[in-house]
């Protein structure tokens, strides 16, 4: 018998470092079914093209079974009285966006009345990466930011050659391109790391999941599977970033893609629940100072039950070899 296909919408290229291991690592037809995956707002061969804005009105028509993504709207929705939005999981919850800049750029404070490109509006990027450089004793308002609005496969690549062309004195880029970046000369500046609800958040139609529990479960399974193949399969991994990922995003050296592995690795959490100050923090960048819907609470949105339910069976500690191997990720309390 086919298997059920499973179809899921992430909201930007930078997911799908998860979603083509997830999708083409075979773990999902352990789980009973095929995962068919797209990226909005992206030109991608054989996908249709998906708008930001067209995304939550996609799930909740059914076209889509799960999202990844979609970090703000869904507290928008709920104050409207449309409470059909649910937050399942979360892969990550420390922020990786990382700063390459020009060696001319003496520091972060060197930032100060210099052209820093953005590569999004969205407050889980742009408004973390003001916070951080807020932190970091840096003027943001002395900073020109140049935020982009296009997004897309190779807008990470298209930043980074502005750096290097003169166009601008730094970029905030995506896993690999600190890497892609420094090999032609560029330096990476650290940032504070700050926690924050980004990339993967598993986003669903909550009638469409009371009515398909047992295909949800299957798949919060799947994604915990996929998280422990990306973390003890390294080169399996970069083989199937390096076919699926890599012409993409415009990549060509496979230790860039190396990188993005090793990386995602240590960042991904086996247990993927989010963490509260994440939560909280992404709430202050957007919810918080909107009178529109800071009347929702941070945690309305998300139910972490299926998850438990899955956790309570050990079948997560068990893939680890016990429950202390699948503590997450440390998450910097720096709000």
């Amino acid at each position: 018998m086919a298997n059920t296909t499973v179809r899921m919408l992430c909201s930007d290229i930078s997911h799908m470092a998860i979603g083509h291991v997830w999708r083409e690592s075979g773990v999902t037809q352990k789980h009973g079914f095929d995962l068919v995956t797209h990226v909005a707002n992206a030109d991608v061969p054989g996908q249709p093209r998906v708008e930001m804005g067209e995304r939550g009105p996609k799930v909740l028509a059914g076209e889509y079974d799960f999202m990844s993504g979609l970090h703000h709207d869904t507290y928008a929705y709920r104050a409207r009285g449309d409470k059909r939005f649910v937050y399942l999981a979360q892969a990550q919850n420390d922020w990786d966006d990382v700063l390459v800049a020009s060696p001319a750029v003496d520091g972060l404070k060197g930032l100060e009345g210099k052209r820093v490109i953005v590569s999004t509006s969205a407050p889980c990027v742009y408004g973390n990466f003001r916070r951080a450089l807020t932190h970091a004793g840096v003027d943001v308002d002395a900073v020109e930011f140049d935020v982009w609005k296009e997004q897309g496969t190779g807008v990470a690549l298209r930043a980074v050659q502005a750096v290097l062309d003169g166009e601008a004195d730094a970029a905030d880029v995506d896993i690999p391109f600190d890497r892609y970046g420094t090999q032609r000369g560029l330096q990476v500046l650290g940032l504070p790391q700050m926690p924050v609800i980004h990339n993967t958040t598993i986003c669903a139609n909550r009638e469409w999941v009371k009515q398909n529990e047992d295909l949800t479960r299957s798949f919060l399974r799947s994604m915990v599977e996929t998280v422990h193949f990306f973390k003890t399969r390294p080169q399996d991994v970069c083989d199937i970033l390096q076919e699926h990922l890599a012409p993409q995003i415009g990549i060509e050296d496979p230790e860039d893609i190396a990188h993005l592995q090793r990386f995602w690795s240590q960042a991904l959490s086996p247990k993927p629940y989010p963490h509260p100050l994440a939560i909280w923090n992404v709430y202050q960048l957007d919810t918080l100072k909107d009178e529109r819907s800071n009347h929702i609470g941070p945690l309305e949105i998300w139910d972490t039950g299926y998850l438990r339910d899955i956790d309570d069976t050990d079948f997560i500690d068990s893939l680890y070899g016990g429950i202390k191997n699948t503590a997450a990720p440390a998450v910097n309390a720096l709000i």
